[in-house]
């Protein structure tokens, strides 16, 4: 990577090196491999108090780095990766690098990032994250086949059974209008099952983005019922409050599902036991408002602060709520904050009613 080179003309490669030194224990070292910078993070790794003291103690850190036997060139876009036990302050730390050259005109310094590879860091949480979907989605396919043939031998006997009811001959007695009972009971709890297969099943399936008609009142009542069992738990009232009849919007049915479940959640999760969360939607002009409040005093500032924020990761503070209104936004609409001055605080929602 050239540092003379503006940040908006960096390749794809430079970009994700430069992420990663934003949010990882970054060094750099000149030709002479001695330590011009070091963050805060890579000191707190060496256990140190900051740069300068890390500075003074680098002879014997770069020694057990093994930095002099590191390769002086690098082929374009390849990093040198490594480890080692380091021997700080605090005591012996098992160290992760990852060794970058920067090409400075006719000088090449490095950029390394290091880590503690004995446990897992907030920063993992994004590739933590990635991983489990893509698990999830073979796993969770494995399980609806696994399902269905129980649910098709269930149906089979029920069938059976029903049949031989049927057949038994004493039809208007009280012991056939219990029998009859018993399997209408055990008919629609089959259906039951088989929508929640079918619902696991909808997961494994793979993102077809999509821009269409969306009733939002019902999606908000299905998202509403796979959320009741969790707020309960939480001891937190849901009081979902949507017309009986269709609130159309447009937008990418999936996205927008997730979205809603995104905003309900993190609402749920910042409103303490005892408390209740009103989930609202309504039809305004050109667009569908869907408003999600807490009966809280008002809502965590950092969660104002951080919203609207560009520069989100997967680690940072209420990252649902931002990946959320980043759905919203892609959809043409707008996410607002209700203040607790014009009644209980929360979130809004609007989404186009029209493609």
């Amino acid at each position: 990577m050239n540092a003379s080179m503006p940040l908006q003309d960096s390749g794809l490669t430079d970009s994700r090196l430069l992420a990663r030194l934003v949010q990882a224990g970054t060094l750099v070292l000149d030709e002479q491999d001695a330590l011009r910078f070091a963050s805060h993070g890579a000191c707190e790794l060496f256990g140190v108090d900051g740069e300068a003291t890390l500075r003074h103690r680098w002879r014997d850190t770069g020694e057990e780095l093994r930095v002099r036997c590191w390769p002086r060139s690098l082929i374009d876009g390849h990093a040198h990766f490594g480890k080692a036990d380091v021997t700080t302050p605090t005591g012996v730390r098992p160290i992760r690098y990852e060794m970058h050259a920067i090409a400075d005109g006719a000088r090449v310094h490095r950029a390394v990032l290091v880590r503690d590879r004995a446990r897992l860091l907030p920063t993992d949480r994004a590739l933590l994250l990635a991983s489990e979907a893509q698990t999830n989605r073979h796993v969770l396919t494995g399980l609806v086949h696994a399902a269905r043939g129980p649910l098709n031998n269930f149906n089979l006997t029920l069938a059976l059974l029903s049949a031989a009811i049927a057949r038994a001959g004493d039809a208007g007695s009280e012991l056939a209008a219990r029998r009859e009972r018993y399997l209408e009971v055990l008919r629609n709890e089959a259906v039951r099952l088989a929508a929640c297969i079918d619902e696991i099943h909808a997961l494994t399936l793979r993102h077809q983005p999509t821009n269409e008609a969306i009733d939002v009142a019902a999606l908000s009542a299905d998202c509403a019922r796979v959320l009741r069992h969790g707020a309960t738990m939480r001891e937190v009232v849901l009081d979902l409050d949507v017309p009986g009849a269709p609130v159309m919007a447009f937008g990418d049915p999936r996205l927008v599902r997730l979205a809603l479940l995104s905003f309900a959640i993190s609402v749920l999760d910042l409103t303490s036991s005892g408390g209740r969360v009103g989930w609202s939607v309504t039809l305004a002009d050109d667009a569908c408002l869907v408003a999600m409040t807490t009966t809280e005093s008002a809502l965590p500032p950092a969660l104002a602060a951080s919203l609207f924020r560009l520069s989100c990761t997967a680690e940072s503070d209420y990252s649902a709520a931002i990946t959320g209104r980043l759905i919203i936004e892609a959809q043409g609409g707008e996410v607002t904050i209700l203040d607790s001055v014009d009644g209980q605080p929360g979130l809004l929602l609007r989404i186009p009613a029209r493609a």
